[in-house]
């Protein structure tokens, strides 16, 4: 018996919301867990895995988008059915509306970057007004 938790939940980001959304993960039975909220307009991913991950949306819509033989191909996401992206695979989450998702990995949760200029170029402006607009709520409230 342990009084230990099983289930060690920790926030991403340092804990407060980003311009993306909000991320909470774990690691259970050497495999890594993750539940994300992720605002419509923005992105996650861009990159790569080792392992394969899948994705059960909960609520929202969205796709991805898969590099394969150098040609993005669309995967949309479906309310209660689980996705899968291959070990290797360069994708990018993009929701048209906001969501919510549950991922895993078969193993660890490892990344290395992959840029789809095409779709991060203009999201990533996004990401700095609100930022901006982040950072003077923070100055109003001091």
């Amino acid at each position: 018996m342990t009084l230990e938790f099983v289930l060690d939940i920790q926030r991403w980001g340092g804990g407060e919301p980003t311009a993306v959304g909000e991320g909470y993960s774990w690691i259970y039975e050497g495999k890594y867990y993750s539940v994300l909220y992720t605002r419509g307009g923005m992105f996650r991913g861009n990159h790569i895995h080792p392992n394969n991950q899948h994705t059960l949306l909960l609520k929202g819509r969205g796709k991805y988008v898969f590099r394969v033989n150098g040609k993005n191909v669309d995967y949309p996401l479906e309310e209660g059915k689980i996705l899968d992206v291959p070990a290797g695979v360069p994708h990018i989450l993009l929701p048209e509306e906001d969501c919510l998702s549950v991922e895993w990995w078969d193993g660890m949760f490892e990344a290395e970057e992959f840029d789809f200029p095409e779709f991060t170029a203009e999201i990533n402006e996004r990401i700095e007004e609100f930022d901006r607009k982040a950072a003077e709520l923070k100055k109003e409230k001091q």
